[in-house]
């Protein structure tokens, strides 16, 4: 942007920031050497795609500010939700292109570390790590993915920003030296004030190489790489045959079918950690399961190598009795197109019909065809439509049932 810019003569700003549990779009204008904030609104988590880009509309038409006349655009890119950051990103972009609007992106890490006047600032980034922008004097800040280990390694900061809880616990085991300065969660407003400097100086993105601000790789590539080294108990040639793409190198005699167990709950909870699919219970729940007390009121079946024991699969049932449902079915990537889920699905009926269950029901997202087009080749058959059941983003549930006598 050059000293002639739009924003030396108070064009309005719009910043956007949906990375985190909830999230907000601002507008403000340049007045003088002051911003002045014209609106905020807050978006409720879980919601963005659905909300996003009428909250954008509603805020420039409260204005009387037409989106071609902004200024520029401040875009949060992360760390944050994946799903968050992606929306965020691509209704920024789409927006920006079409009426020619320059963008600045911008580390929420950053606008948290500015909000509370500290150089260093930590997130919730849940599976016990944390988002971390560390500043040390002579360094240059750097921002990570920090789990236990890498805390240890660093040298405790005196000062860092913390707004949420689950960060300042993780931060007050490492570090319990240093001070935690408490903020209230960024909003777009926070952004915009930090931004408009970067779009007054030109610090502008190119539109076609922005892109989130992840810090953690997507889960389809971690729980990718985490099915490499589940296989990696197995035999050398059987190693060998999970690296080829070929479904007939997958022996399905090597795979048996059992009920889950007690060992088996760690790969389970990783397994839940990894694939959107698969349920986030703490492990207490899938101990109740094991307990066999009659309010667990459930059935689950794992898929598992025969000789290293290497969970690669479960189905988790909720039975109202003579009727179940599907609550859960999850299959390792490396595992996948193999035979693994219609073993599964196969033992999990001659099970429920030995119980007396006479109708398996289960919902799957509109959108997902794969999922559809297995469960039909199961003898699963469409029975109702739930509008709007998912969120993030929002989308109809497919209910399907499976008769069983």
């Amino acid at each position: 942007m050059t000293p002639d810019s739009p924003s030396h003569f108070g064009a309005p700003i719009l910043a956007v920031d949906t990375c985190g549990p909830s999230g907000s779009v601002a507008l403000g204008r340049l007045a003088g050497r002051d911003l002045e904030i014209l609106g905020q609104t807050k978006l409720a988590g879980r919601t963005y795609s659905a909300t996003l880009v009428s909250a954008v509309a509603a805020l420039l038409e409260s204005a009387r500010v037409p989106l071609n006349a902004l200024g520029g655009m401040v875009a949060v890119n992360g760390p944050g939700s994946f799903t968050g950051v992606r929306v965020g990103l691509s209704a920024v972009k789409g927006l920006a292109e079409s009426a020619q609007i320059p963008v600045v992106p911008i580390s929420r890490l950053l606008v948290l570390a500015r909000k509370a006047g500290t150089p260093s600032a930590a997130l919730d980034a849940q599976r016990g790590e944390l988002y971390l922008r560390f500043e040390t004097a002579g360094r240059d800040a750097i921002e990570i993915l920090a789990g236990p280990a890498e805390l240890a390694a660093l040298p405790p900061p005196v000062r860092i920003a913390v707004c949420d809880e689950a960060a300042a616990g993780l931060i007050g085991m490492a570090w319990p030296s240093t001070q935690l300065v408490r903020s209230a969660p960024p909003l777009a407003a926070d952004a915009l004030r930090l931004g408009e400097s970067r779009l007054v100086a030109g610090v502008t993105a190119d539109l076609a190489l922005l892109d989130g601000h992840y810090l953690r790789r997507p889960d389809a590539e971690i729980s990718a790489e985490k099915g490499a080294e589940i296989f990696s108990a197995l035999a050398p040639a059987e190693a060998l045959a999970r690296r080829a793409p070929q479904a007939e190198t997958f022996d399905p005699d090597e795979i048996e079918i059992r009920e889950l167990e007690e060992p088996d709950l760690e790969t389970i909870l990783g397994m839940s950690e990894l694939l959107d699919t698969a349920p986030r219970w703490p492990a207490a729940k899938w101990r109740e399961l094991l307990s066999g007390r009659p309010a667990a009121r459930r059935v689950a079946l794992v898929a598992a190598h025969r000789r290293s024991r290497a969970v690669i699969g479960f189905v988790l049932v909720g039975l109202i009795p003579p009727e179940a449902e599907i609550e859960s079915m999850a299959v390792m990537p490396c595992a996948q197109r193999r035979g693994v889920g219609r073993s599964l699905l196969a033992s999990l009926v001659t099970c429920l019909r030995a119980s007396g269950i006479c109708a398996l029901h289960l919902e799957v997202r509109a959108s997902n065809s794969a999922a559809l087009g297995f469960y039909r080749a199961q003898n699963f058959n469409q029975t109702g439509v739930r509008p709007r059941y998912y969120a993030d983003p929002e989308e109809d549930a497919i209910l399907m049932t499976l008769r069983l006598a």
